[in-house]
């Protein structure tokens, strides 16, 4: 079965006592959408993502406790990224005390203050706004994001890096400027944390490096495969949107903005979209989209030679009174500058919501994308009037049967982890790496311990 254990995936029923188990332990602490691997080696405990949860409430207060004890005994944290799903947790665990050393490639270190910053302006924001019962607190705060960045140690792409007993090595991973997979060696044994795999036709990075030999993968489920029609379906949207008077908003990252800023150019000067105001509301998003133009002009390794970032000519600083393009985060729409336009447009019928990617469950915009006719937003309901237009996956991610092709193209680990994603997805991974190559696939449980 594709969720069966193999010799090595066997659960530990107990605490690992000191020389009585010489192979690693690997322990799953995080969920959908949050990476959150704790490795412990004979000589080090290391820490592979330090992700926020994103979602339902109940996933989300899982943000405000404190960083379980393990956490502040690490001798290392590694972040595959930069996104909040691999790195938002880090500044409460900095703020808790901790203060080890943080290895990333040079793009993630480069995009990290962007990311934590703006999350943290946004988060501050929201609490000033809604405070549901007692002070309300973010996650995090601005000057959180100083303290956890003197931390970083930049590593790059290929480059062996000695962490205590481990051997540490990054690999792109493409997708996002700075993705990597990570393969750690110790203790004569190896594992490879990848995802989410970028796409091979991705327009600005190159596809991902192969992946290396290990005795076990950790492997994020890919999201569907993107649709070659979704400019041409966003113009739609638009133009709908701006006969009848009104004006859309995109819910979007801070990093990410660059790709959809780019398409949005592009549609406007080839006319098919009209050349409308752009609104760019996220406090830091200029500055993401300053980086990768930086990278392509010192050709940073990660990048296509022929890659391009553009930005519209029409960019505005205030809402206008007019129909207009809104660009705003977080891409959840569960926090951020997002939710006070959602609020101002959600009622008027003749705007529009237009979702990129595919959205998170139990979050705002999965809610749009299932249809809810009314949106809870800073403590009121607001009636949902406007068109939303789910456009799917932008294609900058691997699909299905790009990322199988990736993973079986090297031979098979003792066993594979699928995660990252919700439990129907990554089963339905983990069934495909066990019909088309045979592996001992598993989707491991929260909390979940394993030997490697």
């Amino acid at each position: 079965m594709s969720d069966g254990r193999g010799s090595r995936a066997a659960v530990l029923s107990a605490t690992r006592r000191a020389g009585s188990c010489p192979d690693p332990v690997l322990t799953f602490l995080g969920g959908a959408g949050c990476a959150r691997y704790l490795l412990e080696t004979p000589d080090s405990k290391l820490l592979v993502g330090c992700g926020l949860f994103a979602g339902p409430d109940a996933l989300w207060r899982r943000n405000f406790s404190p960083g379980p004890d393990e956490l502040h005994a690490l001798d290392a944290v590694i972040l595959p990224s930069a996104g909040l799903g691999h790195a938002g947790f880090l500044p409460q665990l900095v703020a808790e005390g901790w203060h080890g050393p943080v290895f990333a490639t040079p793009g993630t270190a480069a995009l990290l203050p962007l990311v934590l910053s703006d999350a943290a302006n946004q988060f501050e924001e929201d609490t000033s706004r809604w405070r549901p019962s007692g002070p309300a607190v973010p996650p995090f705060r601005a000057e959180d994001v100083a303290p956890v960045m003197a931390l970083m140690r930049p590593v790059e792409f290929g480059t062996l890096c000695r962490v205590d007993g481990a051997k540490l090595e990054f690999g792109r991973a493409g997708g996002r400027l700075g993705a990597a997979w990570v393969r750690i060696r110790a203790a004569g044994r190896s594992v490879v944390f990848a995802g989410p795999l970028g796409a091979a036709g991705h327009p600005l990075l190159c596809p991902p490096d192969p992946r290396p030999h290990s005795d076990v993968l950790v492997l994020a489920a890919p999201q569907p495969p993107g649709d070659s029609h979704l400019p041409g379906r966003f113009a739609a949207a638009v133009h709908r949107a701006v006969r009848r008077g009104g004006s859309v908003v995109v819910p979007a990252a801070t990093v990410g903005a660059e790709l959809l800023l780019t398409m949005v150019r592009d549609l406007m000067d080839a006319q098919e979209i009209p050349p409308l105001p752009i609104l760019l509301d996220s406090p830091e998003g200029l500055a993401g989209v300053e980086t990768h133009r930086r990278a392509l002009a010192e050709r940073w390794s990660e990048l296509r030679q022929d890659g391009r970032v553009g930005v519209p000519d029409r960019l505005v600083e205030q809402v206008p009174d007019r129909p207009s393009i809104i660009v705003a985060g977080l891409e959840t729409a569960d926090s951020g500058r997002v939710l006070g336009h959602l609020a101002r447009l959600l009622p008027d019928p003749r705007n529009g919501v237009l979702l990129l990617g595919h959205p998170e469950p139990g979050t705002r915009t999965a809610q749009l994308a299932d249809g809810v006719r009314q949106l809870k937003i800073h403590g009121h309901y607001v009636p949902v009037r406007a068109e939303v237009t789910a456009l799917g996956t932008t294609g900058a991610f691997a699909g299905p049967a790009e990322a199988l092709a990736w993973a079986t193209a090297t031979p098979a680990p003792e066993a594979a982890f699928v995660v990252e994603v919700e439990p129907e997805p990554a089963h339905a991974f983990a069934r495909a790496l066990h019909a088309e190559a045979g592996w001992c696939a598993v989707v491991p449980e929260d909390g979940e311990r394993v030997l490697c």
